[in-house]
């Protein structure tokens, strides 16, 4: 699934190459929302009307452009009303002007229907001037030269060029491609300026990475030493470490008066070390027996 700002930024082109239409054009009527547009345009006294339709991935697919009334013209659809050989559509862009789009092609129709309504006079004329001016409709200089003058260009590869450097439709077609040289190169600019900004960032993401890393690693460490911490001080284990300690003190206690009965150790010195390892056992098993009832009145206080 694409993201949220995808459609918001196709949006926002999409009404910006409306604006265009707006500006670059008169008389132009909304006929469905962001969707359906009539342009009209005059042409050697007689009314014409382009319908621009967008669909719903225009800018990002080109427009139908539909002309009202039909006229014969390279640049229609055969047996149809939409223009699909104008330059702007065949090398359209997201990039593109919809605005400078349809006005080139009715600056190409008006220039074009003075030529084709008298051709519509001469339609039963089958000279070769006749052909010639049918066929050059693309380039509507050609129908104002004699069939010897169309002769000297087919044959001069230089009056060939020279006509192709003058024709409107291929000198608005350098001027669309140099229009998105310029704009290729604007992007590429702007992407590396913005380079620097980038490495920047990257180093800083690379940095907080690593402190994050150290920070992990130290969390880590505390969090063991915690752990063994809580363990060495869990009052049920010093309950239990008390109960041994005292048993522990009761054997050296018993050991000391065996001993004493096998006549190891003087009388002296068994009541001193007998009295201290019992008043030692005494006291160990006093604490625990004090732990033990306070764990248990907090065991009944949490239950």
């Amino acid at each position: 699934m694409l993201p949220r700002s995808y459609y918001a930024d196709q949006e926002t082109h999409r009404k910006r190459q409306i604006d265009t239409l707006k500006i670059f054009n008169d008389n132009v009527t909304e006929l469905n929302e962001n969707s359906e547009y009539r342009v009209e345009f005059g042409a050697d006294g007689r009314n014409f009307s382009l319908n621009v339709v967008l669909n719903p991935e225009f800018p990002n697919e080109k427009p139908s452009i539909f002309i009202n009334p039909v006229i014969p013209h390279p640049w229609l659809a055969e047996n149809s009303n939409q223009v699909v050989g104008a330059p702007g559509l065949v090398n359209y862009t997201p990039h593109s002007d919809l605005g400078r789009v349809v006005q080139a092609i009715i600056r190409e129709f008006q220039k074009c229907v003075p030529n084709l309504l008298a051709n519509e006079d001469k339609s039963t004329d089958t000279s070769p001037q006749s052909q010639y001016s049918t066929q050059s409709l693309m380039f509507p200089a050609l129908s104002e030269l004699t069939v010897e003058e169309l002769q000297e260009i087919i044959e001069n590869p230089d009056l060939q060029d020279k006509l192709l450097e003058t024709t409107p439709q291929l000198v608005e077609l350098d001027l669309e491609t140099e229009e998105l040289m310029t704009s290729i190169e604007e992007i590429a600019q702007d992407n590396l300026s913005k380079q620097q900004m980038l490495d920047s960032l990257k180093s800083e993401v690379l940095d907080r990475i690593s402190t994050i890393v150290q920070m992990k690693m130290n969390y880590e460490e505390l969090n063991r030493k915690h752990q063994k911490l809580s363990e060495m001080y869990d009052p049920y284990r010093i309950r239990f470490c008390l109960k041994q300690a005292a048993l522990k003190a009761d054997e050296d206690a018993e050991s000391i008066a065996e001993q004493f009965l096998l006549g190891n150790i003087p009388v002296e010195t068994f009541v001193a070390k007998f009295a201290e390892k019992r008043a030692l056992g005494q006291a160990r098993r006093a604490r625990e027996e004090r732990l033990a009832h306070q764990l248990a009145q907090l065991d009944k206080a949490t239950t």
